[in-house]
């Protein structure tokens, strides 16, 4: 029986342990789809999740990934499909998200195109589409060139600092017989390239700084991409008494532990005399919301600042998502968590455990736990009080889905907006690894419901409850991913929180009115959705997931959410909630 080099690609997938492929389907990859599909296969071939749009298969492999720390493929059509996938792209680029997307392209053969149609969807160097917010891209021209390319690709994108890679298949290629000379190398061959911890003589340098500091600051960020960072991470703040401040892109320290100051810091830490940063990806906004900066970016009292992890490994000539550049006293590129780990050992010994040391930590623990705890109660209070609203607010909604999810072993699969975020992090116990996923890297909208397919995905055998806080704006733009949901019969909790408009555009509207003495109220005009609302529970419907009646008072919110998630339980499907909101 005759192999073909698509056949090939799908034992490399297989190889890698990919259990799935999510794309839009096209004929520039039909080859490669004809033997993921093909019975000869059965056993190997990773499942098929399809999607509507490329932008939505991109973001499911987006949300599979920050739910499970396991990889899809993702294949694009050529030209017209990666185009359409390059936002999604963007966002994993931005997130540091490793994503094997794979395209298809050509033929690059000229006398192999069929009229108008390869030949309009056939580029030279179809890689320049995304080759400036990916980490690494190739276009090879044959079957050994594009199975060495599989595996660098492969190896590339899980190399810290991660992020996404792309190589384009061609079209007469993959539909090749397999040629002789062409095999799979050994599946370690694409093992990543892995950072080392502080050596010795550093960490031990670094953990006397931490010891003798009056006022010791952790700046995290992305450090909990690996889950095992956090307990060590709580083990190590709580041993010195440092004041954690959690930049939220990822679950990095529990959002209800007496040591995390990431909201209340700003008056508390303006005297820290010692910031180490970890996996940080802003350090500006980081160290500003707390040290006043001085004009060259250094904080103006005079704080030592040492940087710990990979973000310089990876740049962008094209985007600035590298952010500010601060001078720094010290910058290492580590592991973080061999780096916590070596960092604890040298806080075990016996000059950390002095009376004068332990006294300094103790009281400073004292003062920085009840800034925490002051600053939750606040919140708590501030949220209670919203309910009294005529119309449901956000910090009430949040406060009333807690209520009801409180008891389930829930997973927040993407928390909408940074206005719904920034309620969670402050109402919502977030202090299970992988608990809280975090918002979608590159502040493009449409990833929440691709993304939230994709977390359900890998959550539909575990029994958590996957939840996804959608905001309304961002949901408009990729509503087919109901499509993929109903179809998988994923069970996910949709919770629509439907304000009728885009509200940071509102707000910026607001703003430029405001300071230039014109008429605020008019910010809703191109900004909002009032003149034509969606019925999103008809939406739902429409792509058969049952969604319950539309909320619109508080006292509705947590009887509705319980009832959607007995659903959930009894059917193990869908189910969107829609609540109307402020």
């Amino acid at each position: 029986m005759t192999e073909y080099f698509s056949d090939a690609i799908v034992r490399f997938l297989h190889q890698q342990e990919i259990d799935y492929v999510s794309f839009n389907p096209g004929a520039s990859f039909r080859g490669v789809h004809d033997s993921l599909v093909h019975e000869g296969h059965a056993e190997i071939a990773p499942e098929i999740v399809m999607a509507c749009h490329e932008e939505i298969a991109v973001a499911i492999a987006h949300g599979y990934y920050k739910a499970s720390s396991r990889h899809m493929a993702v294949f694009t059509h050529a030209n017209v499909g990666l185009l359409h996938a390059t936002m999604a792209i963007f966002n994993a680029w931005c997130d540091r998200i490793p994503l094997f997307v794979l395209g298809g392209n050509g033929p690059l053969d000229a006398d192999q195109r069929r009229p108008w149609i390869d030949w309009i969807h056939t580029s030279q160097h179809i890689e320049s589409v995304v080759k400036d917010y990916v980490k690494w891209c190739d276009q090879p021209t044959s079957q050994r060139a594009t199975m060495e390319s599989l595996y660098r690709a492969f190896k590339l994108m899980d190399t810290p600092m991660r992020a996404p890679v792309f190589v384009a298949m061609d079209f007469e290629l993959q539909e090749q017989p397999l040629a002789a000379d062409v095999r799979l190398l050994p599946r370690s061959a694409a093992r990543p390239t892995t950072l080392p911890p502080l050596d010795q003589a550093a960490a031990a340098e670094l953990a006397a700084q931490l010891r003798d500091a009056q006022l010791p600051v952790l700046l995290v960020d992305f450090a909990g991409q690996d889950a095992r960072t956090v307990q060590p991470l709580i083990d190590l703040a709580e041993r010195l008494g440092l004041a954690v401040v959690d930049r939220g892109n990822r679950l990095n320290f529990p959002t209800t532990h007496e040591l995390n100051l990431s909201l209340v810091g700003g008056e508390l830490l303006r005297d820290a005399d010692l910031v180490v940063a970890l996996e940080v990806q802003d350090l500006a906004s980081g160290l500003g919301s707390f040290l006043e900066l001085d004009e060259d970016g250094r904080p103006a009292n005079g704080a030592t600042v040492v940087v710990i992890g990979s973000t310089d490994l990876l740049t962008s000539k094209w985007a600035a998502d590298y952010q500010r550049f601060l001078p720094v006293d010290r910058s290492v590129a580590a592991d973080p968590f061999t780096t916590i780990t070596a960092l604890s050992e040298q806080v075990a010994q016996e000059s950390f455990s002095t009376a004068e040391f332990l006294a300094r930590r103790d009281a400073r623990t004292k003062r920085l736990a009840a800034a925490h705890a002051t600053a939750r109660a606040g919140w708590a209070c501030d949220a209670e009080q919203a309910k009294a609203a005529p119309v449901i607010q956000v910090s009430a909604a949040v406060a009333e889905i807690h209520r009801a999810v409180r008891d389930e072993p829930w997973v927040l699969a993407n928390t909408g907006s940074v206005t719904i975020d920034g309620w969670v992090k402050r109402l919502w116990p977030l202090e299970r690894p992988l608990s809280y996923l975090g918002l979608n890297g590159g502040g493009g909208l449409g990833y929440g419901p691709g993304a939230s397919v994709g977390a359900a995905l890998a959550h539909r055998d575990t029994g958590r409850l996957c939840i996804d806080l959608q905001a309304d704006g961002d949901f408009l733009y990729t509503p087919s991913a109901l499509w993929t949901l109903g179809a998988y019969d994923l069970p996910l909790l949709v919770i629509v929180m439907n304000n009728r408009l885009y509200l940071n555009s509102t707000q910026h509207a607001a703003r430029i009115a405001d300071a230039r003495g014109r008429d605020v109220g008019r910010s809703r005009i191109a900004t909002g959705f009032d003149a034509n609302p969606v019925d999103f529970v008809a939406m739902a419907r429409a792509y058969n997931v049952h969604a319950l009646p539309r909320v619109e008072s508080i006292e509705q919110v947590a009887p509705t959410v319980r009832a959607a998630i007995a659903r959930i339980k009894e059917c193990g499907k869908p189910v969107l909630v829609e609540i109307l909101m402020e």
